[in-house]
């Protein structure tokens, strides 16, 4: 696979820092606002806590609250330690690289002891659009795909087509897997390896042009065990080729029990300066 192929590079200017947010313009969102009819919001977020949904080996949270008695009145407060890429998580441009470049020939040198310059999380103000679901399961006929399961484009497209949605430009795009529910049902499966598509879904999603690839497990791509990281090569190629973003341990539950397939998607990345990627709670409105 090339990187022509693949490649977002220029395509928005050589001093782009936004890659597939472009494609979000204000036309997009006013359609998308179009999409609210009953008024109802639901978060897309799992709970933020010490032994939530993360990523084995090092996302964590740790809070510790503290009190400020008063005579009159007291107060409670947290002192929060966290990876941002624990929970619900969005990830910046600036997350993966390879052969010393990221997203758009941008060098790893921009990579420093305090975050990463010109594409951290803060160079994404809001990401608000059409949100597009797709429920693997269902489709299947199954609770949940098996641990270290590729899923294709093509079952994607027709997963869509079952559901009467069509993927368009600048969408952002979820997959359920069913993972969620396995994380409390099957702790040791859920360990064992995440099920999704893997790095030949980029020319799927050059082709479709969305703005955004989320899902309800720890990595979008699949993976064999998830304490190691396989070939990660989806995030190469939608982060680092494509300036499409990975929205990672969503909580697709509610909409999925709805069969709320399309909506409007509400997000704001914690303004973390040069972060690689920051937990947000998410919305979809109906």
């Amino acid at each position: 696979m090339t990187q022509a192929a693949v490649s977002n590079w220029g395509r928005w200017g050589a001093d782009d820092r936004l890659g597939a947010l472009n494609l979000i313009t204000p036309e997009v969102i006013q359609k998308a606002a179009g999409l609210i009819k009953k008024g109802k919001a639901y978060s897309l977020a799992v709970p933020l806590e010490r032994n939530g949904h993360q990523h084995v080996p090092f996302h964590k949270t740790w809070k510790v609250t503290f009190t400020s008695p008063g005579p009159d009145v007291s107060f409670t407060e947290d002192v929060l330690t966290i990876d941002t890429h624990s929970g619900t998580h969005i990830d910046s441009l600036g997350h993966s690289w390879a052969e010393g470049q990221f997203y758009n020939g941008y060098s790893e040198e921009q990579v420093f002891n305090a975050g990463v310059r010109r594409i951290g999380i803060d160079q994404v103000k809001t990401m608000v659009g059409r949100g597009v679901m797709l429920d693997i399961p269902r489709y299947r006929g199954t609770e949940h795909m098996g641990a270290g399961e590729v899923l294709t484009g093509e079952e994607m497209d027709a997963v869509a087509a079952s559901q009467g949605v069509e993927i368009q430009p600048g969408d952002i795009l979820l997959f359920r897997t069913g993972w969620h529910t396995v994380f409390y049902n099957d702790y040791a499966l859920w360990s064992s390896g995440v099920p999704g598509p893997d790095g030949s879904l980029a020319p799927w999603l050059k082709q479709r042009d969305v703005c955004a690839i989320g899902a309800d497990q720890p990595t979008v791509e699949v993976q064999g065990a998830i304490n190691g990281y396989g070939a990660s090569m989806l995030h190469r190629f939608a982060l680092r080729d494509l300036g499409i973003y990975l929205l990672e341990n969503m909580n697709l539950e509610e909409i999925a029990r709805d069969q709320v397939y399309e909506f409007m998607f509400v997000g704001a990345p914690l303004p973390l300066t040069e972060a690689s990627g920051t937990p947000w709670n998410p919305v979809a409105l109906v």
